[in-house]
């Protein structure tokens, strides 16, 4: 089985670092946390691994019941790590423990998460209805639904935050990046990015 087995590959000036093997299917996103000293990983094997980063050693893996698709880290140790999966679900775990701590149904297959700057929201878009979940952490529960006419996610699609946390923006298939803003939850002018 040692074929088959995935890598977590860490470089370093062009050179690989480190290895990090254990996962059985594709990986689809790989985060820092704890000062760089620790990695999580989730898969298409429905698990979610915990590694050090300067030993390459699986210091927990956790089944996650579902295929990951994007991670966030809420806090540098680890304690809070959001996923967000093929079965529409976000998962909330604390690494020392093997079970999510509370889960949070969306409306579509999640592609991407992202974490606002300021720690306090969350982003995250659902494939399935073509939407944005903004999602206010302190009150654990979405503010707003994000949707636009001519969006439409693919299986790939990656929402993210501006750095000053004011807007959310997400890539359609036919190549137009749409744009909302926080404040006001409207959305703003959508760009057409397609090559002519």
């Amino acid at each position: 089985k040692q074929w088959y087995q995935r890598r977590v590959p860490i470089t370093a000036g062009g050179q690989v670092k480190s290895t990090f093997m254990g996962h059985d299917n594709k990986i689809y996103t790989v985060k820092f946390y704890n000062h760089s000293q620790r990695i999580v990983s989730g898969s298409h094997d429905r698990t979610l691994r915990l590694w050090d980063a300067r030993s390459s050693k699986n210091i927990r893996t956790i089944f996650a019941r579902s295929s990951c698709h994007d991670l966030a880290v809420l806090s540098e140790q680890g304690t809070n790590i959001v996923s967000g999966h093929f079965d529409k679900r976000l998962r909330f775990w604390d690494e020392r423990q093997d079970t999510s701590s509370h889960e949070m149904l969306l409306d579509g297959r999640i592609t991407s998460i992202d974490l606002s700057a300021c720690g306090k929201y969350l982003a995250c878009s659902c494939k399935d209805t073509s939407t944005i979940k903004f999602i206010d952490l302190k009150l654990n529960q979405a503010i707003a639904t994000f949707t636009a006419d001519g969006l439409k996610m693919g299986e790939h699609a990656r929402c993210a935050f501006s750095p000053d946390g004011q807007y959310i923006a997400v890539g359609s298939t036919d190549g137009s990046i749409f744009l909302w803003n926080t404040r006001t939850l409207k959305k703003e002018k959508s760009t057409d990015c397609t090559l002519r």
